[in-house]
């Protein structure tokens, strides 16, 4: 959106429509299957919805300039993340939903996970996934069921925080809310198949390399792209 000439902030809450399309979609076909575990869920959400309040109310108060260096640094952390941390991400342990404790280092990070879904939306799903397996020490098949619920509710918070400001396109957020439908009601298919583990990971991977690729394009890479970024933050 924003190489297409719409402002960084506009497409920052444009986006939360399709994000809340998409994930609400994929959260109806996991309980179709009967996949969720709400216990778990619920308890994973509750921090998720005040970071995410709190982040959407902050993004609507700062610059063009600080939210796009804010795009490209989360971008680079969850590439890097993900090349570094196969093996924790890829084991397959055995827990019991039910009884699983989520200490208050998990809580915190579930907060300050859905406080940057709500300032940034792009590379929040692949944190919060980060978070559910590594300090959740939940499987990644689970872990990414889990999410979806997760976020379709820190979603909706931010969404309805950024429409009542007005920072929403809605020409741009419906048809970007249905191809986001199509997409999750294909990929919660896969998910639930018996190779989705190695199938999640990878797409991981691919998506945000293909993102960074094209965010490092857009912003130059050389120099000259940085020296017209940096006095824009100084005057922000």
């Amino acid at each position: 959106m924003i190489a297409m000439g719409l402002e960084p902030a506009v497409a920052n809450g444009t986006n939360r429509l399709a994000a809340v399309a998409g994930l609400a979609t994929a959260t109806w076909r996991f309980q179709q299957a009967g996949a969720i575990p709400w216990g778990l869920t619920l308890r994973a959400t509750a921090p998720m919805v005040l970071g995410a309040t709190l982040g959407s109310l902050a993004a609507t108060a700062v610059s063009d300039a600080w939210i796009t260096l804010a795009v490209a640094v989360s971008l680079l952390f969850v590439l890097a993340t993900l090349i570094t941390q196969p093996g924790r991400l890829l084991e397959d342990r055995s827990v019991d939903l039910e009884t699983l404790r989520l200490g208050p280092v998990f809580h915190l990070l579930m907060a300050l996970t859905g406080l940057w879904a709500g300032f940034i939306s792009l590379g929040s799903g692949v944190m919060t996934l980060l978070v559910l397996v590594l300090a959740g020490k939940l499987p990644l098949k689970t872990a990414n069921i889990l999410k979806c619920f997760v976020r379709l509710s820190s979603s909706l918070v931010a969404l309805a925080v950024f429409g009542l400001r007005g920072s929403i396109d809605w020409l741009w957020a419906l048809p970007l809310a249905l191809s986001s439908m199509a997409g999750a009601w294909i990929a919660a298919r896969l998910a639930l198949g018996p190779q989705a583990t190695q199938w999640i990971f990878r797409s991981l991977v691919v998506v945000v390399g293909l993102e960074v690729a094209g965010f490092s394009w857009r912003l130059g890479l050389h120099p000259g792209a940085l020296a017209r970024l940096l006095p824009a933050l100084h005057l922000a």
